[in-house]
This record gives structure tokens, C-alpha cells and sequence, in this order.
């Protein structure tokens, strides 16, 4: 079964037309309150995703459900320059890298960095801002000649696990992952970016 799809935007928009669609999607699975109460969570941290991004960006929010799998998808364009990162990490009142702590901060950074324009400085830029949230990423050409990088959490862990990075680095990154509420509570998150397109999709399966 899929949903209808829905517009989400980072003033907030369509949230709750989201969250309706989240408990509409529960019912048809049959999940019981707890459960429900999980799927929420997962579907609020999604929406989430957006909304420090400047301007009126959108993105389409629907889910994917067959016996009591699920699937939340959120797919948007991404426009990005340096300008747009900058504000982006300004979010943070510090104006540092805030933005980007927890699994969802990070994607959000990835995302901004993926999207940026394929040239020298934003490329060695890249490399310096992503860090141990790499790991489990790849690089590959798609139709039509396109860039297309993915991510999966579960590549993240085990990348973080057999990396050779500082262990005070490994130990942050693991205790942000006990911490997170997508990885405690998610079987899987992957990342799909082409150019300036991106769709990020949380996998749950309610046994």
C-alpha cells in the first residue's frame, strides 16, 4: 500500500497533514499503541529534516506499507550554494556545526554538502566538513551522467565500528548513535542524492 503524497515545507507547513497521514498508515497496519506511538517518532524526526533550511523549501511526504512494514519517504529538491550552507549552519546559535549533531542533523549536513556545486573549492570543502558521517556513503554516475551519491545508517555503523579515526571520534559518534531516536527506534535510513534531488527513506518493520 502506498499513501497519498504530501506536501511538507521548512516554515512548517503540512506537518500535520503528515502526522494524519502517520496514525492513518498505523490504523492500516494494525499497530498497537506503542507501535504507533514509534512510527510518530520516526515521521516527526523525517519532517524534521526540513524545516532549518532558509526560504520555502519543499518536499513530498508519503509512506509505503505491506503486512507491517513500513516505509517513510521524503523526497525534495534541494537547491545549494555556500551562501544556503552558511545559512543553514547558522541555525545553530553558536553559528558552528550545532546544526548538525544527532543522525538527522548529520543527514541534513550531508545533504548539504552533497548537493553543492561539483567544483575545486566545494569539493575540498566537502571532504573537511562530512567527517565520520561518510562512512557508509557512495559515490557512482547515474542515467544520463549524473552524480549520484547514497547513504545507509547501517553502512554508517558498521563503518564506525572498523574505522580507524580517533577513538575519542569513534566513541562520539557511537554515543550520539545510543542517543539518536532514529537509531534506536529505525531498522534502516538510506539517502538517495541525484544533483540536486534528494529522497531519504526510514525503513520499520513491526513484527
Amino acid at each position: 500500500m502506498k499513501t497519498e503524497t504530501v506536501k511538507i515545507f521548512s516554515t512548517g507547513e503540512g506537518r500535520d497533514k503528515a502526522l494524519e497521514l502517520t496514525e492513518k498508515t498505523g490504523a492500516f497496519c494494525g499497530l498497537d499503541g506503542k507501535s504507533a506511538l514509534r512510527l510518530r517518532l520516526l515521521s516527526e524526526e523525517l519532517i524534521e529534516l526540513i524545516r532549518p533550511f532558509e526560504g520555502d523549501l519543499q518536499g513530498d511526504f508519503w509512506m509505503e506499507a505491506e503486512d507491517r512494514n513500513v516505509e517513510i519517504h521524503l523526497k525534495a529538491e534541494v537547491p545549494m550554494d555556500l551562501k544556503t550552507r552558511s545559512e543553514l549552519l547558522a541555525v545553530s546559535s553558536s553559528g558552528k556545526n550545532a546544526a548538525a549533531k544527532g543522525i538527522i542533523g548529520k543527514i541534513r549536513e550531508m545533504i548539504a554538502v552533497a548537493t553543492l556545486p561539483d567544483d575545486p573549492e566545494t569539493r575540498v570543502m566537502a571532504d573537511q566538513a562530512l567527517g565520520l558521517i561518510a562512512l557508509g556513503s557512495q559515490v557512482g554516475s547515474h542515467y544520463g551522467g549524473s552524480e549520484a551519491y547514497s547513504w545507509s545508517m547501517s553502512g554508517y555503523v558498521t563503518g564506525i565500528n572498523t574505522s580507524i579515526a580517533d577513538l575519542d571520534v569513534k566513541q562520539e559518534a557511537q554515543d550520539e548513535l545510543e542517543r539518536s531516536i532514529v537509531a534506536n527506534l529505525a531498522d534502516e535510513v538510506k539517502v538517495n542524492i541525484v544533483n540536486s534531488v534528494v529522497e531519504v527513506i526510514i525503513y520499520k518493520a513491526f513484527g
